[in-house]
């Protein structure tokens, strides 16, 4: 089962990749317009879309940086669950957002 999976991944690596690239790229913007351009992180001391932003950040810097482990399943699978947990801690911001009505205020 292993062996199927890395070359499943191996033979679409390309694909996976832009793919993950562009989902960081979409998380940081909605993260920037959401939490930043409006105020919300300074006016109301959100913390999450901060740290959200710095796992995107590692993720980008990982996705970018040619280390040599692209073509490494469990490489790919890092960057994923980095990217998971930042749209997580995204979603969880705009749910506090949402349940306090500070946001619906400005």
């Amino acid at each position: 089962m292993r062996h199927r999976c890395e070359q499943c991944f191996l033979e679409q690596h390309a694909i996976l990749w832009a793919g993950v690239c562009r989902t960081i790229n979409l998380l940081a913007v909605l993260n920037i317009s959401m939490f930043f351009l409006s105020g919300e992180v300074k006016k109301h001391g959100y913390y999450y879309p901060i740290i959200s932003l710095a796992l995107l950040a590692i993720a980008s810097l990982l996705a970018l940086l040619p280390l040599g482990f692209h073509n490494w399943l469990g490489y790919y699978m890092l960057v994923l669950i980095l990217c998971i947990i930042a749209g997580a801690l995204l979603g969880l911001s705009i749910l506090y957002w949402l349940h306090t009505g500070e946001g619906l205020n400005t």
